[in-house]
């Protein structure tokens, strides 16, 4: 039975391996003879054949030079290089191999725009694990996620260089009076007027995603693992980054949270963090809601109706008719933006100007606003409110913001760290990020929002 040192022995020597055989597999074919095959080969081909279809692949900045290298002929891009560089150093931090080859570092350092010192990811246990920030690596990681993320990319965000972040908001415009002339040395000053402001609180919150794989996984199979986690952490990010918006709510009693409305939500869910855009309308200003409808009564004027009710007369805000129309939009779960996009009216105002989906999930508009289909927006009981028991969520829910009415905050970006776990032979990769969300109140209460509206009980 082969100890962990000759497994890790093994896996470290069949990496190097992968450098060793494509070196000769380059050597093998003339780069003139290689170039003249393929010119040859692909400029029969038109753009419709399916090889060509096949073998178009997405760039990005420093994608270029990995063009006719042999990590590009792996299928690598530049996140993968970097993660691989790193990989290959803590391996020889540990001891546990020679680190990587000149080749890749030469690789890494032309593609990266900032290589950074590998710092330890535990004060408190400096040198058992390495914390592997790869500053490329960490935009691209998100610049993956955005695209698929169809809420939370619609929101502004800014820094926050402080865990708690104050922004200010503007409460009402000043009144414009009608004065005379003052034709005396002493005539009285004209009346003053006052422009109010307030302020709303934004608290970063930090959130993690955790994973763990046996260090026994082949060595040729580790190279394409690599994309496949860092897919998959994109996708995770785009998903709660959504849900997180959309679903917020700090209640974490046995009653009353939008999520659970029937039990104690585990401490760690991530909608616990603050309180997001459904919230508005089913909690903090139930004005801003209806929730009387039937499938298939659901009508354009319904939709319109949400649009009167996020008009704020008080401090003369008209979320609901903003002049960028885009500014304006529909999220439904997507049974219900399916249900939308089926309405006579919107559906032959789709068809008459050709059908084109401009933001990702986008089913149709309403008068310009798009109408989003996310999966985020959960179906509910007949409240609004999620049931843990999954056969009584069967209404639908429409959540109608208005996207200059919300901000999130970063105070860290998605870091990445990884680290090998000898008593186990595993590896551990670990994905933080901190993260702020803010509401626009005038009034400084949750009750003052009207940037957000809910239709619910939508029968489907």
């Amino acid at each position: 039975m082969p100890s962990t040192e000759d497994l890790l022995k093994d896996i470290s020597d069949r990496m190097t391996a992968i450098d060793t055989k494509a070196d000769a597999a380059t050597n093998a074919v003339s780069e003139e003879n290689l170039r003249k095959f393929v010119e040859d080969y692909f400029g029969a081909l038109d753009d419709n054949d399916p090889l060509v279809r096949k073998m178009r692949f997405q760039t990005g900045e420093g994608e270029d030079k990995l063009k006719g290298s042999k990590y590009g002929r792996f299928g690598l891009g530049v996140s993968d290089i970097e993660w691989l560089h790193d990989l290959k150093s803590a391996q020889k931090e540990s001891g546990r191999g020679g680190g990587p080859s000149d080749e890749l570092t030469r690789m890494f350092n032309s593609l990266s725009p900032a290589v950074r010192a590998n710092d330890a990811m535990d004060t408190q246990e400096s040198g058992y694990g390495q914390q592997l920030i790869g500053a490329q690596y960490v935009g691209d990681l998100w610049t993956a996620a955005r695209p698929e993320s169809r809420v939370f990319g619609l929101i502004n965000t800014f820094e926050m260089t402080a865990p708690t972040a104050y922004l200010p908001v503007e409460v009402d415009i000043p009144e414009m009076i009608m004065v005379s002339e003052s034709t005396a040395s002493n005539s009285s000053a004209y009346p003053t007027q006052n422009t109010g402001s307030n302020r709303v609180q934004v608290d970063a919150k930090k959130f993690a995603i955790h994973q763990m794989w046996s260090a026994d996984i082949e060595e040729d199979s580790i190279i394409p693992f690599v994309p496949f986690l860092r897919r998959q952490a994109a996708i995770s990010l785009a998903h709660y980054a959504d849900s997180l918006v959309l679903n917020g709510d700090t209640t974490a009693t046995a009653t009353g949270n939008i999520n659970l409305d029937d039990d104690t939500p585990a401490s760690n869910k991530h909608f616990l963090a603050f309180d997001g855009l459904r919230h508005v309308g089913l909690v903090d200003n139930t004005g801003n809601s209806a929730g009387t409808l039937v499938g298939s009564s659901l009508g354009l004027g319904d939709l319109m109706a949400v649009k009167g009710r996020m008009v704020d007369y008080t401090y003369l805000h008209d979320w609901g008719h903003p002049t960028d129309a885009t500014s304006l939009v529909y999220i439904a779960d997507p049974a219900t933006a399916d249900l939308i996009a089926s309405i006579d009216k919107i559906r032959d105002a789709r068809i008459y100007n050709g059908g084109t989906d401009l933001l990702s999930g986008e089913v149709a508009r309403i008068l310009g606003h798009p109408v989003i289909s996310s999966i985020a927006v959960p179906k509910t009981e007949a409240d609004g409110k999620a049931s843990k028991t999954g056969a009584n969520n069967v209404k639908g829910q429409i959540v109608t913001i208005n996207r200059r009415g919300f901000v999130a905050g970063w105070r860290r970006h998605v870091k990445m760290a990884t680290e090998f776990l000898p008593a186990t032979d595993q590896q551990r990769i670990v994905y933080t990020l901190r993260l702020g969300f803010g509401r626009f109140t005038p009034s400084g209460s949750a009750s003052g929002i009207k940037s957000a509206d809910v239709i619910y009980n939508i029968g489907l």
